[in-house]
């Protein structure tokens, strides 16, 4: 048998590396589209609840013929949307609002299809707003709900580096806790599609941000005392805490996950 270092740098070892430098063609995040559209026909009404700067629903609208209504509570968010979707000339066929997805009336028939992305760990009120959804959602049809978990390998000093993450709720990112809101708010688990690191390596292979945020991370610990004194401990440790999110989704102490819900 030979001897560990003749085995760490033989021809075995460098073969794994090499099979590893071959990409294993990673989906992207447009596969949450595809899937969306499993559930879309006719002229569906659709709502993006947490909407940013509405480009995700602009490009269901767009898809399937569609209209919806983009919800945000953060007012730079709506004016992003609104901006989005006047270019893209939907003004007709989305409406903009700005709010909590509990403050929406229901649709006469209620919306065949809600949008969630990257949401859930920043609801204050997780219970609220899954009944919100359950209301909201027409009979038959479905939320997609794409957020992060955590994993059995984020240890718990790495947990509590990211509670000082000032956007996410930390008990939202357990999966017990989403699973519970759902089944109290009536909501049924249909699929619970893993991404794992997936998108993690598409975008890599493409435009790096997880080295991006590597190396802004390692940037803002050799400037620690430089950025506290200007900015405050709390912003750092915020920054901190998110730089890590990309990383620990690529390391899976993170997992992406997508449940399909219906009412």
């Amino acid at each position: 048998m030979p001897d560990p270092l003749s085995r760490t740098y033989s021809p075995e070892t460098w073969n794994v590396y090499d099979r590893l430098d071959v990409s294993l063609d990673p989906g992207g995040p447009d596969t949450l589209l595809d899937l969306a559209a499993e559930y879309l026909t006719g002229t569906p009404r659709i709502l993006d609840a947490g909407c940013r700067d509405a480009a995700h629903l602009i490009e269901l609208v767009t898809r399937h013929d569609a209209t919806g209504v983009a919800a945000d509570p953060v007012a730079v968010h709506i004016g992003w949307a609104r901006e989005k979707v006047a270019e893209a000339g939907l003004s007709q066929q989305i409406e903009i609002f700005h709010g909590l997805a509990e403050d929406l009336p229901r649709p006469a028939a209620g919306f065949d299809l809600i949008w969630c992305r990257d949401v859930l760990e920043q609801v204050a009120d997780l219970d609220a707003f899954t009944r919100a959804l359950a209301r909201l959602l027409a009979p038959g049809g479905r939320v997609i709900a794409y957020t992060s978990v955590v994993t059995e390998l984020l240890e718990p000093g790495e947990a509590a580096m990211l509670r000082h993450h000032m956007g996410n709720v930390h008990e939202n990112l357990h999966e017990p806790r989403l699973l519970d809101a759902f089944t109290a708010a009536g909501l049924t688990v249909e699929r619970r599609v893993s991404i794992g690191t997936e998108w993690r390596e598409w975008a890599e292979e493409r435009t790096r941000p997880v080295s991006e945020s590597l190396l802004r991370l390692s940037r803002l610990r050799r400037r620690r005392e430089e950025i506290i004194a200007e900015h405050g401990l709390e912003i750092y440790l915020h920054a901190e805490a998110n730089l890590h999110w990309l990383p620990y989704q690529f390391l899976g102490k993170l997992e992406a996950v997508v449940y399909v819900l219906r009412g």
